[in-house]
């Protein structure tokens, strides 16, 4: 913001961060429920090729990290989303808490 600034203007703002944070808020629970079913993907393949392999234990969950691979990498990635997204969560609540803040100062100074 360039100039003075005017409460108008920064509870403009405050609603622009809170449609973005309703936006980010659905997109969160979006990749959480991606990142659970690639969890449980996964796992589900690991135990069931743990199970159904033969050999020493060792040998065994070789062969399951193997044949699970894939869905190992996909939950990760999911993972790794979900974090992200926790993230820019927190970025957008912290951008509101300043713009309160700067709200409050403003309407003490009567602007």
């Amino acid at each position: 913001m360039n100039g003075p600034i005017i409460q108008s203007d920064v509870e403009e703002r405050l609603i622009l961060l809170a449609d973005r944070l309703d936006k980010e808020v659905e997109y969160y629970a979006t990749v959480a429920t991606e990142r659970a079913v690639n969890e449980a993907t996964y796992k589900k393949l690991y135990a069931t090729t743990l199970l159904q392999s033969e050999g020493t234990v060792a040998t065994r969950e070789a062969l399951a990290q193997v044949h699970s691979a894939e869905a190992f990498h996909a939950w990760k990635i999911a993972e790794a989303k979900e974090k992200a997204t926790q993230q820019s969560l927190i970025a957008i609540r912290n951008q509101m808490d300043a713009l309160r803040t700067i709200c409050a100062n403003v309407r003490s100074l009567g602007g």
